[in-house]
């Protein structure tokens, strides 16, 4: 942009010289040229006596004038182009800097999208762990209340299959504590002990209830 400016306000310096030059040999179409000695047009043959000294003297001032009237077209000219390149400058430091900002505004929103991003991401984990909690509260206190059910069963003397059935399911579900007190309620059944089958079916039943609160 700079040198489009300069380029231009050079181009109206030279033109401009250009049209005063023309103009000053317009003023003075014979200045420089000898002219024919008195008697007669000059030829081949004619010598021809150079210009006087008036005349020259006239000359020299014409170009002085033309040198100081140049120099008042030309001065505001480069005052313009000089105010046009500092202009010029100004707009690029202004068009870097904003060319700075929009780099830093395309980091930062790169930044949020993948900040926002990742806060979906957790949330949906969030999500699929509290769904997971509430299906295996759930089916925690399903199988405890089926033991209830199985103690109170066994504490009036009857087995049945479902009985065995019921301790399968809170094997495959509890952990820890909870699942070693239904092995043990499962050994002691099988060796019918009905009694120490329903105290390990309790112990598994106040676990579980701990661990769901």
């Amino acid at each position: 942009m700079v040198t489009v400016a300069r380029a231009t306000g050079s181009g109206i310096i030279v033109g401009m010289l250009t049209i005063v030059v023309a103009l000053s040999i317009a003023a003075a179409p014979d200045a420089g040229v000898l002219r024919p000695t008195d008697g007669g047009t000059a030829d081949a043959g004619t010598a021809a006596r150079p210009v006087d000294a008036a005349e020259l003297e006239r000359l020299r001032a014409r170009l002085v004038d033309l040198a100081a009237h140049t120099e008042d077209v030309v001065a505001p000219l480069k005052k313009r182009l000089a105010e046009l390149e500092a202009r010029t400058a100004e707009l690029e430091k202004q068009a870097q800097k904003v060319d700075s900002l929009q780099k830093k505004l395309d980091r930062t929103t790169d930044e949020l999208a993948t900040l926002k991003r990742e806060v979906n991401e957790r949330e949906e984990q969030r999500k699929e762990s509290e769904r997971k909690a509430v299906e295996q509260k759930t089916r925690l206190e399903a199988v405890t209340r089926s033991l209830i059910a199985v103690d109170q069963q066994l504490a009036s003397g009857a087995t049945s299959a479902q009985v065995a059935e019921t301790l399968r399911a809170a094997e495959g579900s509890y952990t820890g504590a909870a699942l070693e007190y239904v092995r043990s309620a499962r050994a002691a059944l099988a060796n019918n002990d009905l009694s120490t089958a329903r105290k390990f079916i309790g112990l598994a039943v106040l676990e579980t209830q701990v661990m769901t609160r």
